[in-house]
């Protein structure tokens, strides 16, 4: 399969997701704002150290779906690297509600042309949706931006909504 294929492919596996979910969009929204509002009642996930057995250990309920808090839009681009044992396919699938806050950024280089190099954060709200409870919130950094670029202004590293996010869902317990 060629390069371009691949990335059409993989652009309208992102927009089915997106536009599956879309009409769930205000619930999850309205989920998200309680989830970051009731943030600092929890632990966060690089706060405290915990074992599969602490009444607060993170996990995962269920089948997942991963949004942006601000609409409740799923973010299809995340939704599709998600393994599929754990990627929510319709509504009555999620059990894990993953609420993505706001992208930010710090400058981490500065290229030969001038143009920084930033790192994307973002804060995260985990939600078990059947128990109506927070599971824990954290701050992901993406990775680091390219050390050479091809472009004329800044470059960025990956969001955090997608690789490191993902990994660490996947190497949470399931509930």
């Amino acid at each position: 399969i060629g390069v371009g294929v691949l990335a059409l492919v993989q652009h309208l596996q992102k927009k089915a997701t997106e536009n599956l979910f879309h009409p769930f969009a205000g619930e999850f929204q309205a989920i998200c704002e309680q989830c970051f509002a009731q943030v600092d009642q929890f632990p966060t996930l690089f706060g405290s150290q915990f074992d599969d057995y602490h009444p607060y250990a993170p996990y995962v309920q269920g089948k997942v779906l991963i949004v942006e808090a601000l609409t409740g839009e799923a973010i299809g681009s995340s939704m599709i690297a998600l393994p599929d044992e754990i990627a929510a396919t319709n509504r009555e699938d999620v059990g894990t509600l993953v609420c993505a806050g706001e992208i930010d950024q710090f400058q981490f280089s500065t290229y030969s042309d001038d143009q920084p190099g930033y790192i994307q954060v973002r804060n995260f709200c985990v939600y078990d949706l059947p128990m109506e409870a927070v599971i824990f919130a954290a701050e992901i950094q993406g990775s680091r931006p390219p050390p050479t670029k091809n472009t004329g202004g800044p470059e960025a590293g990956t969001d955090p909504a997608y690789s490191p996010l993902i990994d660490i869902l996947e190497d949470l317990p399931r509930r």
